[in-house]
């Protein structure tokens, strides 16, 4: 683990947590789920938009998630 490493993932933790952010990313997925209930059945294109701007939303997320993985060092067990 690089040091570049433990500041992603210090900053990738603070946005995680930071409530205005956590509001944002709510939003903005419920918001593209709910343009996607809404779309016309038939209307393939306007589906693959609202299901990328999910997928997009979700890939922020998990990127978060993977910076806070590779950035915090393994606890050790203390039971091994």
């Amino acid at each position: 683990m690089t040091e570049e490493d433990k500041v992603r993932a210090v900053n990738a933790n603070t946005l995680r947590q930071d409530p205005t952010f956590q509001a944002a990313v709510l939003e903005a997925r419920r918001s593209a789920l709910e343009e996607l209930a809404r779309i016309e059945p038939m209307d393939v294109e306007a589906i693959r938009n609202a299901q990328a701007k999910i997928r997009a939303i979700d890939a922020l997320t998990t990127a978060l998630a993977g910076f806070i993985i590779t950035g915090t060092p393994q606890r050790m067990n203390p039971a091994v």
